[in-house]
This record gives C-alpha cells, sequence and structure tokens, in this order.
C-alpha cells in the first residue's frame, strides 16, 4: 500500500489506484482507468488539477 498525493508517482508505481476524499472510497480500479476515465466527477478533478 502506498499513501501518496504525488499523481506522478501513482501512475509509476501503482497497478491498482483508490480515490478517497474526506475518509470516504471515491473511486477504486486499474490506475489506468482512474486517470483516463474516471467514473466519479470528484476524481475527475483532482486528476485533472481542478482541485486539490
Amino acid at each position: 500500500v502506498i499513501v501518496t498525493h504525488n499523481l506522478q508517482q501513482a501512475l509509476r508505481v501503482s497497478d491498482w489506484t483508490a480515490f478517497m476524499l474526506l475518509g470516504e472510497l471515491v473511486e477504486f480500479g486499474p490506475t489506468r482507468e482512474i486517470f483516463t476515465r474516471p467514473k466519479d466527477i470528484r476524481t475527475e478533478a483532482y486528476v485533472t488539477g481542478k482541485f486539490g
């Protein structure tokens, strides 16, 4: 388990990613999918730099 705010590190070292916000598991799935086709708008906002 790796906990990071560094998105480049997460992409480089992780096969699976969980995105958590305020203690809530928002999304979990293959890392590439989370970063390229997120299902939740909060995940998309974070990985595109709109917040965080």
